[in-house]
């Protein structure tokens, strides 16, 4: 009997800890599916004539002499005869809509009616395996929408989403109306206008704009510390929460105040805005599990969170961010007639082009704008954004006068919004004439899959010991009290600890996890939750017996 009872008991542990073993292995394959090295940095080539091309557009750049030429590059073509580039950007005012009002006819300078056509179907055949249940598609040029279009629960291109660090193109456009009117110099320590999160004076706003300060990415603004990135690319979220500071340092107003004075009036951005009410009232849902839920939450504004107001909530709808890219078109225009001017010509480029190299990628980080080159070196203007339950990307093509915005009402942390971003490069390519892939929903699919069954190992961990129960009670007794003990420890104090510990192992900050991964979240804590209630339970009944066992010592 005392043989079979070990043996079932030794049984009982090998597979707990076959269990735990597994749960680790598939934690150390993630770190290697993801790589463990970082590639080595690339800096492009510096332009020796830089300078002076700067001081001819009137656009600053890095004080001269600075000791990283290649973290900070401006580039102008010699002869900017194009798109927003250029002095006097060629427009057309003539639009015909479509009888179902999702297309532009063709008009002299603007693309044909089948273009809009071919990718009204593409969204047709692809909607649904990206996965998210409502996007607004516009396209514009100088002269307005060629091309608008809401699906699923997004029904009016006045219906608002989230649009996440899109918003930094906002606050930078802020900061440099800012720099305009004398107000903020780019040069100057951040600590010059708001001197309360302790900022080094070695933390320049240009820094901030260009994301070199140094700062962490997972840093909160109560976190944020120059690191040894400083100088070099470094994305980061307090960044621009700290821009986002500066701006009601400098003009007295509530972030959401001043954008909304100084930018959304002027365009007439009826539907926009920064504000809390704004953002809850937005479309909004979040995956869990792989399925969309409707998610009311409204993420927390403050120094201790990752993000803020001014940094990626920013609530708009399809029609206002047309009208937000044709500002960009008209060089800081309202329209290509006229309007509200929120920022000059030189301003727009140097938010665009006054940009730091990502020393990772061929890319570099202007002032809220990602840039970059094609193959045939045409350049591109971009920004994507997701927060907890929104998703978004915008493009600008100057040199064929139009801009791309695909939103949509939902985010996917786990699976990283692959499905919508190949939904949005599909958008793109039907637009500028390349090569339309089709979505797959088998990808978005298997990442679940195999989330779920990640997190269904930690379930069963969990549960194990429970349906098992009865029989450890019945051989508790038979075991030594070390060995008891040890296995205890080892199941229901290490193991629920490793749990807890692993995003904290993967680079993650359990604030963050709590926000964007709630599904993953509540696996990880329900799973340790019972470990230790399971463990603590079986310490009171083996307490219990030894009890028991004592007082039958003392009574022979």
């Amino acid at each position: 009997m005392w043989s079979l009872g070990q043996t079932r008991m030794r049984d009982i542990w090998i597979k707990s800890a076959v269990g735990v073993a597994a749960a680790a292995f598939l934690v150390a394959a993630a770190y290697a599916g993801g790589g463990w090295e970082p590639q080595a940095p690339v800096y492009p080539e510096p332009d020796d004539a830089w300078d002076a091309q700067c001081i001819e557009e009137g656009i600053e750049g890095p004080a001269v002499g600075t000791d990283a030429p290649n973290a900070v590059q401006d580039y102008f073509p010699d002869e900017p005869t194009f798109g927003i580039l250029s002095d006097n950007p060629t427009t057309d005012e003539t639009q015909d809509a479509t009888e179902d009002g999702t297309a532009t006819a063709p008009t002299s300078g603007k693309k044909s009616y089948s273009t809009y056509r071919a990718l009204d179907e593409y969204l047709d055949e692809n909607f649904d395996a990206a996965g998210t249940p409502g996007i607004g598609v516009v396209v514009v040029d100088a002269a307005g929408a060629e091309y608008e279009r809401t699906m699923g629960d997004i029904e009016s291109d006045h219906d608002t989403m989230l649009i996440g660090s899109l918003t930094k193109s906002f606050t930078a456009l802020s900061i440099m109306q800012l720099v305009e009117d004398g107000k903020i110099g780019l040069d100057e320590p951040v600590a010059t206008y708001c001197d309360a999160y302790g900022t080094p004076d070695n933390v320049t706003i240009r820094m901030l704009l260009n994301q070199t300060s140094g700062f962490g990415y997972y840093d909160s603004l109560a976190e944020a510390t120059p690191g040894l990135t400083q100088g070099t690319f470094s994305y980061s979220n307090a960044n621009y929460d700290l821009l986002g500071k500066v701006i009601e340092a400098v003009s007295g107003e509530a972030y959401d105040e001043y954008v909304e004075e100084h930018i959304l009036e002027p365009l007439e951005m009826d539907d926009s805005s920064a504000s809390l009410e704004a953002r809850a009232s937005a479309h909004a849902w979040r995956n869990y599990f792989g399925w969309n839920v409707q998610d009311g939450f409204v993420h927390e504004d403050g120094d201790n969170s990752w993000g803020s107001w001014s940094s990626g909530y920013m609530a708009t709808s399809t029609a206002d961010m047309g009208k937000y890219l044709m500002m960009y078109l008209n060089q800081g225009t309202q329209t290509a007639t006229g309007g509200a001017q929120v920022l000059s010509a030189a301003g727009i480029r140097q938010m665009f082009l006054s940009r730091a190299a990502d020393p990772y990628s061929d890319a570099f980080y202007g002032m809220g704008w990602i840039s970059f080159y094609w193959d045939d070196g045409e350049l591109v203007l971009s920004h994507d954004g997701d927060v907890e339950n929104g998703v978004a990307r915008m493009m600008i093509f100057p040199e064929r006068g139009i801009a791309i915005a695909v939103l949509g009402d939902a985010a996917d942390a786990f699976g990283g919004n692959t499905a919508f971003y190949e939904l949005a490069d599909g958008v793109v390519a039907n637009v500028v004439g390349g090569k339309a892939e089709p979505v797959s929903a088998t990808e978005r699919i298997a990442t679940h899959a195999q989330e779920d069954a990640f997190l269904a190992l930690f379930v069963l961990l969990a549960v194990a010991p429970i349906v098992r129960l009865r029989r450890w009670r019945k051989w508790i007794g038979r075991l030594p009290h070390d060995v008891s003990l040890w296995r205890l420890v080892c199941l229901h104090v290490l193991a629920p600890l490793g749990i807890l510990c692993m995003p904290v192992l993967q680079g993650y900050k359990w604030r963050d996890v709590l926000t964007f991964m709630p599904d993953v979240s509540i696996v990880y804590i329900g799973s340790a939750a019972v470990l230790f209630l399971t463990g603590a339970a079986k310490l009171l009944f083996m307490l219990h017996v030894w009890k028991k066992e004592r007082g039958r010592e003392l009574a022979a």
